[in-house]
């Protein structure tokens, strides 16, 4: 049995470094591209990137950020909101 990888198959690191280039690109801020890629699936983000690309909007940047909202409301997102907060302690 071979555990070599697929020549085809690109890596996962260099998935992310993709997508983390191309939110760059379309004008996302450095803070909210890394917490969009540590709150969604890849795969999500390669095919929301993939269809701002295909429709060429005006700002793809507010394109990209809407697409994510909706796909949102359908999937949910895989993190936790807001990681600071805790919800386990009664502040008084």
């Amino acid at each position: 049995m071979s555990f070599r990888r697929d020549e085809n198959k690109e890596s996962y690191y260099a998935r992310r470094k993709r997508v983390y280039d191309t939110l760059r690109e379309f004008g996302v801020s450095k803070g909210l591209a890394k917490r969009i890629m540590y709150r969604y699936p890849i795969k999500l983000l390669e095919k929301l990137i993939k269809e701002t690309e295909n429709r060429q909007p005006g700002n793809p940047a507010d394109y990209f950020l809407n697409g994510l909202k909706r796909s949102r409301i359908k999937c949910g997102d895989n993190r936790k909101r807001d990681r600071k907060r805790k919800f386990w302690s009664v502040e008084k």
